[in-house]
């Protein structure tokens, strides 16, 4: 059964990049970059990520994922740049990207701005057709030899962050480019609208209650939501859940170890058909957010 997963996978997702979507990353809510470049320098000061997602754990060919950002602000912080690099195999297909953003903060009042962003991408997809396992060794639809693919690629995004809440809206590919052909030639739709919010209700002095929600639609694909609810004690431990539509029930917990470092770790509770094949999906994050105390808000950890 497992190989005749596989075998889909790599039918699913090779003939081209056609098929693929943004990962969606169960820290959400601290990976904002890797969805709008509006979030570019939203925290005040220097801030990086690292993201390691393994998906649908124990099926031969399932998507894995590495993820890394850092993005600060300058000039006065009215502008920040960042950058975001992914790596993420599925099967025998592997889509990386490179991205660099830039926002201009706009000072809406003494305690909100709004962000307009950009970004720049490279894409690669490589298909290595010679690691294939067809059922069929003679099948002449499976390829020779492994296909690389280069193209370029456009986001925006606007996010804006009052004292205590933030909303974004942003598009992170806006080309419908090579990779987004079919082999009979056919452009699919790689525009994905991203919708994110949340908002800090503090519950008592030492605990803080932060609801949010990631959305996606995309013309090809069913609506996509992540809704999720988290507890944060003291300023410095974490845990939560989440909800993704139709497809999992997700638990985070995590630690900020009070010198700019943060740990955080994910698991996801498969509820799909797939969980007949799959022990569900993991994830490790890594954060370090540089001390400022001048900063104009004070929940840099969480926004």
């Amino acid at each position: 059964m497992r190989k005749l997963f596989q075998f889909l996978l790599l039918i699913a997702f090779a003939g081209s990049a056609a098929a693929q979507s943004d990962v969606q990353y169960t820290h959400f809510t601290f990976s904002k970059l890797a969805y709008n470049p509006g979030y570019t320098g939203s925290k005040g000061t220097f801030d990086a990520l690292a993201l390691y997602r393994n998906q649908w754990s124990g099926i031969d060919g399932a998507p894995t994922t590495m993820h890394v950002n850092a993005h600060t602000p300058f000039a006065g912080k009215r502008n920040a740049l960042g950058f975001a690099v992914t790596a993420d195999q599925i099967g025998k297909v592997n889509t990386n990207s490179l991205d660099l953003s830039y926002a201009y903060r706009i000072k809406i009042s003494e305690t909100s701005t709004l962000s307009l962003g950009l970004s720049g991408r490279v894409e690669q997809v490589r298909i290595r057709w010679s690691d294939a396992d067809p059922l069929d060794l003679g099948d002449a639809a499976i390829p020779q030899g492994d296909e690389t693919q280069f193209a370029p690629n456009f986001g925006a995004g606007a996010y804006f962050l009052g004292k205590n809440y933030y909303a974004g809206l942003s598009v992170p590919r806006l080309l419908k480019n090579g990779l987004y052909l079919d082999r009979s030639g056919k452009t699919t739709n790689p525009l994905t609208t991203y919708f994110m919010g949340g908002f800090v209700v503090r519950l008592n002095r030492q605990l803080q209650l932060l609801p949010s929600v990631l959305v996606s639609y995309n013309t090809a694909a069913p609506l996509d939501m992540d809704l999720n609810a988290t507890l944060v004690f003291m300023k410095s431990f974490w845990v939560g859940g989440s909800y993704r539509l139709g497809d999992s029930f997700d638990a985070l917990a995590g630690v900020d170890l009070g010198n700019g470092l943060r740990v955080g770790f994910g698991l996801d509770f498969t509820t799909s058909e797939l969980q007949k094949l799959t022990n569900g999906s993991w994830e490790v994050m890594l954060g370090y957010t540089f001390k400022c105390k001048t900063c104009e808000v004070n929940h840099l950890r969480f926004f």
